[in-house]
């Protein structure tokens, strides 16, 4: 299936999470999510241009309090410069408030959008299908969990930006020609050229973070890829390989913060230096004028005066903030629900059936898969399973074997024919019910990083202490468990690498035990195991099969002998089938595999199928 764009997106090649809506829709979905901050987004929105109005008023305080110092020096009276020295206090007490009340309202809707946005991610990405895991790499996700959903509430500060520049610029230019308009037509000469210089520093700025943003990702990908497969690295001794890829991923993270901070430090001084010249401007204009009409031009207007321009460059000069910002969280935004949109090809029909407890049989009905690509991987399968019957799957790597395990719990859909659970076709069946009845004792076993008693009670959430030892017993794993310090609250680590090969997999054993499940697949449980390990596993899988619909993928044939019916997968086909006896007898590919093999095993391991 191809990879299409927008909200018809599907899983499909391995390809990054670039966006692809575009960074306008990406804000406009962004702000979509205002409904559900409207109290708190209402109250910022008021403080801040509270706040901004306020800000603008302290030069027309500062003009009439050095007035009424100027009136109370021929006065030699306290009276008026006393009463507006308190209301001087009152209102910067307001103005701290209000910045109190928009800084901390911001911050809480953005935390809130974070929280939102991360929990919807985190919950849309259990949703998907494994495909969907097959074609991305685990850092690309983690990046969107943390870096993206954090670079989003840049959208914020674009919003604070866009209230407090224009209230003060526009209201500061107001009234800068108010107090004086020569000195305001004066002063506006620096605007266009401040206006040119942010402009084109905004847009270098916006390519830049986009670019760093991307390589924050790649830092983010390389570094949980590098660290998850220490081992491999460390074994092959390219350690200097992997430092020297993190070095040039890191250095571009470098080179394009540098270009960043160069582009808004060279902007700094040259806007300041624009406000500046300005002032002095107005400085000289002004104090021509006073010189000239001290009655008509006072100086403590020309303070007041100095006071707004000064905050009408600020307020110019945060417009580019607005731009670059906005970028940010464009970009950012875009990815976010660029990942959102993949839509769960595995979801449930409307008049879905839920399994209660099945008996177990299992039908492959004339099934064919392909992948994403197109390429059929398996072709006209069809075999039956009946309730407690063990069916084994033999063949060559890459043959279709553990495509055809993935089928049963719906990890993909069949692309041709059917397969049935007790009669039901599983594309019918409520995929969690269908789940419930099924136990999968993986190859490469996945534990977490808790105790061994949470790892265990994965099987079964919330099932009691006696369910958990009885379950680690029939493992046989209750046996080394017990000698721990702690037991069950021992912690393993992550990916249970405190834990030897034979112990994780008896733990994974326990976890399908406690599950209780009518069908169960084990997936070449033993073929990465010592002997003596492969002993106690293949005892614990002795009792897990009985009574219960197995499907086994097997490596060492020595293991299957006893199974009810073996099947033979070469080229997505299945090219035997019977018992093994039978199969011996035809002198087939079966056949030649065993006993190349049994010439190669000096002592057989006895199987849980013998």
């Amino acid at each position: 299936m191809k990879a299409v764009k927008g909200k018809n997106r599907k899983y499909g090649s391995f390809e990054p999470l670039n966006g692809e809506l575009g960074q306008k829709e990406a804000l406009r979905r962004l702000w979509s999510y205002r409904g559900e901050f409207r109290t708190p987004l209402l109250l910022g929105l008021a403080c801040t241009l509270l706040w901004s109005l306020f800000t603008l008023g302290q030069g027309g305080l500062v003009t009439l309090f050095m007035k009424v110092i100027a009136e109370s020096a021929k006065t030699g009276s306290m009276r008026e410069l006393n009463y507006w020295t308190a209301l001087g206090f009152l209102y910067f007490a307001a103005r701290g408030a209000l910045s109190f009340g928009k800084d901390y309202t911001w911050q809480y809707v953005a935390q809130r959008l974070s929280l939102r946005l991360r929990n919807q991610v985190f919950s849309h990405i259990q949703e998907l299908p494994v495909s969907f895991f097959d074609h991305r790499k685990t850092g690309q996700l983690m990046s969107s969990l943390s870096y993206d959903i954090t670079a989003v509430n840049s959208v914020l500060s674009a919003i604070q930006d866009s209230i407090n520049a224009p209230v003060i610029l526009v209201g500061g230019v107001v009234v800068l020609f108010i107090i004086n308009w020569p000195l305001a037509l004066i002063s506006c000469i620096s605007l266009p050229p401040i206006a040119m210089i942010i402009t084109r520093a905004t847009r270098r700025m916006r390519s830049y973070t986009g670019r760093l943003q991307n390589n924050l990702s790649q830092i983010t990908e390389h570094a949980e890829e590098t660290i998850a497969g220490a081992r491999v690295v460390k074994s092959f001794g390219n350690e200097r390989y992997e430092i020297e890829r993190f070095r040039q991923i890191s250095t571009n993270v470098f080179r394009n913060v540098l270009r960043t901070y160069r582009t808004k430090a060279a902007m700094g001084p040259m806007v300041e230096y624009l406000g500046v010249v300005a002032i002095m401007l107005v400085l000289w204009v002004g104090g021509k004028q006073h010189i000239q009409n001290p009655e008509r031009y006072p100086i403590e207007f020309m303070l007041g005066f100095v006071i707004v321009l000064q905050q009408v460059a600020n307020a110019a000069r945060n417009f580019g903030n607005i731009s670059v910002n906005l970028g940010a969280a464009g970009v950012a935004a875009d990815r976010v629900f660029t990942l959102l949109d993949i839509k769960n090809e595995i979801t449930d029909k409307p008049e879905a059936i839920p399994f209660d407890r099945v008996n177990g049989r299992i039908e492959f009905d004339n099934v064919g898969f392909a992948y994403s690509h197109g390429i059929p991987v398996l072709e006209g399968i069809s075999f039956v399973m009946e309730p407690g019957e063990v069916v084994a799957l033999v063949g060559p790597t890459g043959s279709g074997k553990t495509t055809i395990a993935s089928l049963i719990p719906r990890f993909y859909d069949v692309s041709q024919g059917s397969l049935r659970v007790d009669g039901v076709d599983v594309r019918d069946c409520v995929l969690q019910t269908l789940r419930n009845q099924i136990g999968i004792v993986p190859q490469d076993t996945v534990l977490f990083a808790g105790t061994l008693r949470e790892n265990i009670a994965y099987g079964r959430l919330g099932a009691p202490d006696e369910d958990i030892i009885a379950a680690a017993k029939m493992a046989n794993a209750w046996e080394f468990i017990e000698k721990l310090q702690l037991g069950l609250d021992t912690v393993i680590g992550e990916r249970g690498t405190r834990l030897s090969g034979g112990q994780r997999q008896r733990i994974a054993i326990a976890r399908a035990v406690l599950r209780d499940p009518r069908i169960l697949i084990l997936d070449e449980a033993t073929s990465s195991l010592d002997t003596q390990s492969e002993a106690l596993v293949q005892d614990a899988l002795q009792k897990l099969v009985r009574h219960r619909t197995t499907l086994v993928i097997a490596h060492r044939l020595s293991t299957i002998r006893n199974a009810d019916k073996i099947l033979v997968i070469k080229d997505g086909h299945v090219v035997e089938s019977g018992a093994h006896a039978d199969l011996l007898a035809r002198g087939g590919i079966y056949s030649n595999l065993y006993r190349t093999q049994f010439r190669t095993d000096d002592a057989p391991p006895r199987g849980p199928f013998e």
